[in-house]
C-alpha cells in the first residue's frame, strides 16, 4: 500500500512538472457569488450600529483629506531616498526581461533631484486616474524572470489613484514632468499632467462634508453637455451635489488654462453610486463584493486593477471604512489583533470559524490579506485577489497555479493538487492573524459568525 501511494505521489509530480494547468477545484466547487452564500441570513440587517459606522465614516473623511489639513513637513529626505533602495540594492530586469544597467536606475535617480527636496509645497489633486511610482518614469522593474518575480509585480509601482484623490505636492523631478507627492495612500511620484493646484475655494467645495462613493467599476462621469470625463472605479469618492432623476449630481475635478484645479457640475448613473456611508448591510456588502468577483488581478493596481489589499480597502471605502493602503498596514488597522502565529492548521480554522465575523474581518499572513465572509458550508470562505498558490514538483522548478483574479476559496485552495508546495502553498499555513475590524459592543445584535 505504501509503494503504491508512492507511486501516485510520483505520478502526479511528473504530471504537475509536464502537464497542462488544472483549475483550482475551491472555483468549480464553490459558488463566486456572495449572494448566494448568505446561506437564508437576513439581507437588510445591519453589522455596525448606525453611531458607530458614522464615527467611522467622520475617521475615514479625516485620513482622506489629512494632507491638506497638516501644517508640518511632509516625508523626509531619507524616507523618500528609502523608496527606491531596494531597486538599488539588488537590480532587476526591465520589460523586455533584459537586466536594467546601473546607468538607468542613475539616471533616474538624477532626474529626482533629492538634493533639493523639499522644492515644492503646494495642494493639489488628481484629475485623472493615474499610477503613483517609486521613482519618476512610467517603464516597469521586476526582480527577475522567475514565479513570484516577473511579470505583474512591478516594483516600480506603488499604487493605483483615482482621479479627484487630494495630495500634497512637495517635489518635483528635474525637468518637471514628474511632481513628488503625498497622498492618503502613499508617496511617490505622478505625472505632472495628473494634477491640478487646489487653491483655497476649490478645497472648501471638495471638503463639503457629503459624498457619493462609486460602486462599480467602469463608471463614467459625464459634464453637463454629456461628454465623458474619466471614468471611476468601485471604492472612489466625490463630493455628492444631490439625487438627480435616474442619477447622480457630483463634483468632478479638471484642469483650468493656468493649471488651476476646477470643481466641474457632472453626472453619474444612479446604480453607479451611493450616498456615502452606505448602510452596512450584508445586502450590500454582498452586492459591491459580487461586482467584484472575476476582475483581474493588479499588482499596485497596474491596469486599473486590485491586489489583495486594494480589494478590500475599495470594497469597504463605499461603507465609510477606512483600511491603509497595504496588507501589512491593514493588519493593524483593526479593533483587535488575533495572533495565529504558530498554531495548528486546524486550530487556526476552528478560531476563524468561532471568532470570525463575517466580512468584519482580515485574514493577514506576510504578503497576503483576504475577507473573511463566513461559513455557510461548515469551513470558513474568504474573499481576495491572489496571483497565484506557489506549486513544486519532485524535479521541476518552483511555479505558480495561476489565479489571477478576485475569488471566493476557503483557507485551503489547492489542496488537491499534487503540485502544491507544502506547507508554503497553503494559505492556511501561511495564515498569521485574524484582525476584527469593529469591537463587539459596536456590531448589531444580529451581526455574528
Amino acid at each position: 500500500m505504501a509503494g503504491k501511494a508512492a507511486l501516485l505521489a510520483l505520478a502526479g509530480w511528473l504530471l504537475a512538472c509536464a502537464g497542462p494547468a488544472r483549475p483550482i477545484a475551491d472555483l468549480r466547487d464553490i459558488p463566486q457569488d456572495p449572494a448566494a452564500l448568505l446561506a437564508g441570513a437576513d439581507p437588510h440587517a445591519c453589522l455596525l450600529r448606525p453611531a458607530y459606522q458614522a464615527a467611522q465614516d467622520a475617521e475615514f473623511d479625516r485620513r482622506y483629506f489629512a494632507c491638506w489639513q497638516r501644517a508640518a513637513p511632509g516625508p523626509s529626505r531619507e524616507q523618500v531616498a528609502a523608496l527606491a533602495a531596494p531597486l538599488l540594492e539588488r537590480p532587476g530586469v526591465g520589460e523586455n526581461l533584459l537586466p536594467r544597467p546601473w546607468a538607468w536606475h542613475q539616471a533616474l535617480l538624477a532626474a529626482s533631484d533629492l538634493a533639493r527636496y523639499p522644492s515644492l509645497d503646494w495642494f493639489g489633486v488628481t484629475i485623472a486616474p493615474a499610477d503613483l511610482r517609486v521613482l519618476p518614469t512610467a517603464r516597469p522593474e521586476f526582480a527577475g524572470s522567475g514565479p513570484g518575480e516577473g511579470f505583474p509585480f512591478d516594483r516600480l509601482q506603488q499604487s493605483g489613484l483615482p482621479a479627484g484623490l487630494p495630495v500634497r505636492v512637495w517635489h518635483q523631478s528635474r525637468d518637471g514632468a514628474w511632481l513628488l507627492v503625498e497622498t492618503p495612500l502613499a508617496a511617490g511620484w505622478l505625472p505632472a499632467w495628473t494634477v491640478a493646484r487646489a487653491g483655497p475655494a476649490f478645497r472648501a467645495r471638495w471638503q463639503s462634508g457629503r459624498y457619493l462613493a462609486v460602486t462599480q467599476d467602469g463608471a463614467l462621469l459625464r459634464d453637463r453637455q454629456g461628454r465623458v470625463l474619466f471614468t471611476a472605479a468601485l471604492g472612489a469618492i466625490f463630493p455628492l451635489l444631490g439625487s438627480e432623476a435616474g442619477g447622480w449630481g457630483v463634483l468632478a475635478p479638471a484642469a483650468g488654462p493656468a493649471g488651476e484645479a476646477r470643481a466641474v457640475q457632472a453626472r453619474l448613473a444612479r446604480e453607479a453610486g451611493a450616498a456615502k456611508p452606505l448602510p452596512l448591510t450584508l445586502g450590500n456588502l454582498t452586492r459591491l463584493a459580487g461586482r467584484l468577483v472575476g476582475q483581474p488581478y493588479g499588482w499596485g493596481g497596474l491596469f486599473g486593477n486590485r491586489d489583495c489589499s486594494a480589494l478590500t480597502r475599495d470594497l469597504l471605502a463605499p461603507f465609510g471604512l477606512w483600511l491603509p493602503r497595504n496588507s501589512a498596514q491593514q493588519a493593524r488597522a483593526g479593533a483587535e489583533y488575533i495572533d495565529l502565529a504558530g498554531l495548528a492548521d486546524a486550530e487556526k480554522e476552528r478560531l476563524v470559524r468561532e471568532r470570525g465575523v463575517a466580512y468584519l474581518t482580515l485574514l493577514w499572513m506576510p504578503g497576503h490579506v483576504m475577507l473573511y465572509i463566513g461559513s455557510p458550508r461548515g469551513r470558513p470562505l474568504a474573499l481576495h485577489s491572489i496571483w497565484g498558490l506557489k506549486t513544486s514538483g519532485l524535479w521541476c522548478r518552483e511555479g505558480r497555479a495561476l489565479i489571477g483574479r478576485t475569488v471566493i476559496t476557503s483557507l485551503t485552495p489547492g489542496v488537491e493538487r499534487p503540485d502544491l508546495a507544502r506547507p508554503q502553498g497553503l494559505l492556511l499555513h501561511r495564515l498569521q492573524a485574524m484582525v476584527l475590524l469593529a469591537p463587539a459592543a459596536a456590531r448589531c445584535p444580529a451581526a455574528g459568525q
